[in-house]
């Protein structure tokens, strides 16, 4: 066992970390879950004591308390030293270890990384060295290439050369690595599985024992291998891929995206050849971006910066990225999409229309849900119901991005925030103004929101969430401590808006833009239904995977089987599929993948700059929350920092001031539900959990899309 120099609070708090630095705290962690850890001490005062404890020889090794960390790993960046035998080498070794704080390589690293060099503090490990026989690094995934795959780099004896790029590794058919590959394969399986994240690990090994020395997070991922581009946009936002997916609710989805993306494009005239829809990276689903773009290249005036900020994806080219002439030949060429998109309007806002004035309830009526055969009508359930409620849904998304892509091009100097805010009622804020509208909040007539609303979620949309009828204590507490009001009303700055723009417009050009924006917030408006219609549906499909389970003895396992393998009965794939869902947990993946993309977890150190997704100003402190219990702690008139939000956020959303996310679009849930709530909203600023500290005050102004950290006391909120 390790031995510290005072007690620790539980290594999985992120004390631990401040008390004994980065690398001490995950060796302790590991440590404690049974890994073998080299026995050390942290920062000892006494050194002829730790030496006669541990023997010789020993290393000593940095632990800054920013060291190891998520966004970032300090790699290479403090010196080690093997081999210490007596007591005046390893005292001239810890001593040179804290004076490495002041070093130009690391001060110029964290002027990078954007971490202020006084707020670090140097603790250092004095630890017992193994003699190994093969020492090295193995990696969780390939960080060249992005490929879900482990990579071992190694060498026989001490690895300190290798590490520092002087050596060769073994080539992978070498003897002594074949030797123990499965070993060291192993022990990185169970360390990424442990903390749920991809990891890079320091391993050594002597008289056939395999020893832990470090293991951090992979901070930075390169995508060589992988051809073509994805992204998870929507996705993100939908709540499909704000969190690890299970197999059954990737299996659903992919079901009808597949189906609808393609068809939609056929319908379109703009389907060019087949290509895969959609896959999973990281156990999250992405669509093929790069695909669908070179469908859509062939729209005169189409613009790729616009089309990406408007989904919120990265943007890796200079300028406007890839433009579209309009020529004379183009838009001969585009005019049978022209038509089509027409015909695709009409038949799609009847389509959408017609679903929502159907009660979900009638829906099910023949599949009979619930009964004696639930077991047989459950293929029949997602292929018929399930298949058709979706694919409106898509579709309707779709609809939305066309009508948003065919205003601003006819109208590109218009106050889109402004314009698409005060939508007609939402489904999605009825609970919130349903308990807004009790005065006196019991418990039970809090129960009385959940028991109308109960397909609502707090934790995720994934179908082994519980919805709020299953997480009671906590959904009623949250209701009942929301703010009296409704936030602001939208209305005077979508009607000032709209006068606004009609007057600075040609006579001429006034029918257009009430036609074309008439039609995008409808379909906003349709595409938000339609969400809400989608919930409930999952609401029911969720208590029928349930009710199957129950049946079969399952338990959760059930959610780690695709819906064919549900109605197959075939178990084979349970335990691979939960032990990768389980290896991602804590992952934060990158939002595209592929040519041209780098996951790095770090932001660089320049102005915030996001989407301008809901209008007005606002200076006031910040709580940075990475779920909706967090966010539900958040004093009233604040702004929210966070990842992400989907439908489960709306309740903590009306709390907020204003809000900051790290994605999300002009189309996204978190803006349409800002605009409604009448809150300013920034969004897409890139690794805004990370650079926005907690507590601290900034100004955002939602209607230039601007985050400013350096905010005067005298600056006063202008929603």
């Amino acid at each position: 066992m390790s031995v510290l120099t005072e007690s620790l609070s539980d290594p999985r708090q992120p004390s631990l970390t401040q008390q004994v630095g980065g690398k001490a705290a995950t060796l302790r962690e590991l440590q404690t879950a049974g890994f073998r850890v080299p026995e050390f001490v942290v920062s000892p005062t006494e050194i002829e004591d730790v030496v006669a404890q541990l023997g010789t020889p020993l290393v000593v090794r940095s632990s800054a308390s920013v060291e190891d960390g998520e966004t970032a790993s300090f790699a290479g960046q403090f010196d080690s030293f093997l081999n210490l035998k007596t007591v005046e080498e390893v005292r001239n070794a810890v001593a040179m270890c804290h004076a490495s704080l002041d070093q130009p390589s690391v001060l110029h690293y964290c002027r990078q990384q954007n971490i202020p060099p006084n707020s670090m503090r140097m603790e250092v490990i004095v630890q017992k060295m193994v003699q190994p026989e093969l020492a090295g690094v193995v990696f969780t995934v390939n960080p060249v290439t992005g490929a879900e795959e482990i990579v071992v780099e190694a060498c026989p004896g001490l690895a300190d050369g290798l590490l520092a790029g002087h050596q060769k590794p073994l080539p992978s058919n070498h003897p002594l690595l074949e030797k123990y590959r499965e070993k060291i394969e192993r022990l990185a399986e169970a360390i990424g599985h442990h903390f749920g994240t991809p990891q890079d690990v320091e391993f050594a090994i002597e008289s056939g024992e395999i020893f832990v020395l470090q293991s951090r997070p992979v901070s930075r991922i390169g995508f060589a291998g992988e051809a073509g581009q994805w992204t998870n946009a929507d996705f993100r936002d939908g709540g499909v891929s704000s969190s690890v997916c299970t197999p059954l609710m990737w299996s659903l989805y992919k079901l009808v995206w597949d189906n609808s993306l393609k068809n939609t494009l056929r319908e379109l005239k703009l389907f060019r050849s087949d290509f895969e829809a959609s896959k999973m990276f990281f156990g999250r689903p992405y669509w093929n971006l790069g695909a669908v773009k070179q469908c859509i290249y062939a729209l005169p005036g189409f613009v790729e910066r616009e089309f990406d900020q408007d989904l919120s994806v990265q943007i890796n080219y200079d300028d406007d990225g890839q433009v579209t002439p309009v020529t004379l030949l183009r838009i001969l060429r585009a005019i049978p999409t022209v038509f089509a998109i027409k015909k695709f309007f009409r038949s799609q806002r009847v389509a959408a229309e017609e679903l929502l004035n159907q009660p979900i309830e009638s829906r099910l009526q023949e599949s009979r849900l619930f009964q004696q055969d639930v077991e047989a009508e459950f293929q029949a359930l997602i292929e018929t119901v399930y298949f058709e409620i979706e694919k409106t849904y898509f579709r309707t998304i779709f609809a939305a991005s066309l009508a948003k892509l065919d205003f601003m091009s006819s109208f590109p100097n218009a106050d889109y925030g402004s314009l698409v805010s005060a939508l007609p009622p939402l489904r999605h804020v009825e609970p919130i103004r349903m308990a807004q509208g009790i005065q006196n909040r019991t418990k039970q007539q809090m129960a009385s929101v959940i028991d109308a609303y109960p397909h609502h979620y707090r934790i995720g949309f994934d179908l082994i969430h519980p919805r709020w009828d299953e997480d009671r204590p906590f959904v009623q507490q949250m209701l009942a401590e929301l703010p009296a009001s409704a936030g602001n009303d939208p209305r005077p700055i979508y009607e000032a808006a709209r006068d606004a723009t009609l007057q600075s417009l040609p006579r001429r050009k006034r029918a257009s833009f009430g036609r074309k924006l008439d039609r995008l917030r409808h379909f906003l408006w349709l595409r938000e239904q339609l969400r809400d219609y989608s919930n409930q549906f999952y609401y029911l499909l969720r208590r029928s995977v349930l009710e199957i389970a129950c049946r079969r003895g399952l338990g959760d396992s059930i959610f780690f089987q695709t819906y064919y393998e549900i109605c197959g009965d075939d178990r084979t794939h349970i335990q691979n599929n939960r032990k990768i869902y389980e290896s991602y947990r804590n992952f934060r993946p990158p939002n595209e993948i592929g040519t041209g993309f780098d996951f790095n977890r770090v932001g660089r150190n320049d102005e915030m700059v996001g989407i301008a997704a809901s209008p007005g100003t606002l200076a006031a402190p910040v709580t940075v929350a990475f779920s909706v219990a967090e966010a539900s702690k958040m004093p009233r008139g604040q702004i929210l920092v966070c990842p992400y939000t989907d439908p489960g956020w709306t309740a903590v959303l009306d709390r907020a001031g204003g809000v900051v996310t790290e994605t999300g679009g002009l189309l996204s849930h978190a803006a349409i539900i800002c605009r409604e709530y009448g809150i300013p909203a920034v969004l897409g600023v890139e690794h805004a959990t990370s650079r926005i500290a907690d507590g601290t005050t900034i100004l955002i102004d939602g209607g230039q899309g601007h985050v400013c950290t350096k905010t005067s006391s005298s600056t006063e909120g202008q929603p």
